[in-house]
């Protein structure tokens, strides 16, 4: 099996393959180190599920991803514009948006430096965000969490709402446990984390979203992301130019996001209507403890997001 998701890989030149096996399942990590990084992975149960997620997403995002870097340039300047984020980049920001701080740990740390509490509203569009690691088959899913708890489906957000948390016996939150204490293997610890994390979809196409767009970016796969408190980080592999609603050949690399959460996710203005499901290969990080998660989402909508050059200062 090793050696045949390799051979698959290498059919695109200058790709390193990683396959690995251990006790949740297969994983496959492929990189380009050409200009940019580019990478794919992907996390399955068993091999020939790795086999059919490779061959029906990875390979055309890999090609999709490195036609974009090879075409790009560094992001010259600050640029404020309207975004739209394909599914797996919209999956992240909201991971790191509302995901992480709907734990209730981080919730009792830092929620009161947000500026936007639970009950409030994180949108002003119908936001839906679920998180339920009873749905099977994906490297988030579980039925007991490792505090031996059922874990249960949590609504973290109602019609652009702040709706509820994630909770484990260590960390109840005010409404209890739910079933979301998750521990590394190791570790002594178990926290509140996400498992298998849904964003719903809404009513527009994604080929609406981008026409409404008179000059603005459609950014490309994650190459990191990450929050600290209340503000995150987001990097995408590349950014197409929007002009006049139609995605054109100009391309940047070499840009960062980074803000307040809250209010990138007020500037949310629309909601694609179809959800894609990633099951990512690299883990979730949070106090050293490194668990799976599976990310849906579908394309969104951002009003002026600030992009930097990466490196550059505010």
């Amino acid at each position: 099996m090793t050696a045949g998701l390799t051979a698959l890989c290498e059919a695109l030149p200058g790709m390193r393959v990683k396959v690995e096996k251990d006790t949740t399942g297969w994983a496959v990590l492929v990189t380009h180190e050409g200009k940019g990084l580019v990478q794919w992975g992907a996390r399955s149960p068993d091999a020939a599920g790795l086999r059919a997620v490779l061959l029906s997403e990875g390979l055309d995002s890999l090609r999709t991803d490195l036609a974009a870097v090879r075409a790009s340039s560094p992001l010259p300047a600050r640029t404020a514009a309207p975004v739209v984020m394909t599914p797996l980049m919209a999956a992240i920001a909201v991971h790191e948006c509302i995901g992480h701080t709907s734990e209730a740990d981080n919730y009792a740390e830092y929620g009161h430096r947000l500026g936007v509490a639970l009950g409030d509203r994180w949108t002003g569009v119908p936001l839906t965000v679920t998180d339920d690691p009873t749905r099977p088959g994906h490297c988030g899913s579980y039925v007991r969490d490792d505090e031996g708890v059922a874990a249960v489906p949590v609504r973290l957000v109602e019609d652009g709402r702040w709706s509820g948390l994630l909770t484990s016996r260590a960390h109840p939150g005010p409404a209890g446990g739910n079933g979301h204490g998750r521990r590394a293997p190791g570790a002594r610890d178990a926290l509140p984390r996400m498992g298998v994390l849904s964003v719903g979809p809404g009513e527009h196409r994604a080929e609406d979203l981008i026409a409404s767009v008179a000059d603005g970016f459609l950014l490309g796969a994650p190459r990191e992301g990450g929050s600290v408190r209340e503000y995150v980080l987001l990097k995408p592999a590349w950014a197409r130019r929007i002009r006049d609603g139609r995605v054109t050949g100009e391309v940047y690399t070499d840009l960062v996001i980074r803000g307040r959460k809250a209010q990138l996710m007020r500037r949310l203005r629309g909601i694609g209507d179809r959800v894609v499901m990633n099951d990512p290969y690299h883990r979730c990080a949070k106090k050293g403890q490194e668990v799976p998660v599976s990310l849906e989402a579908p394309y969104l909508l951002f009003d002026d997001l600030l992009l930097y050059p990466d490196g550059g200062t505010p």
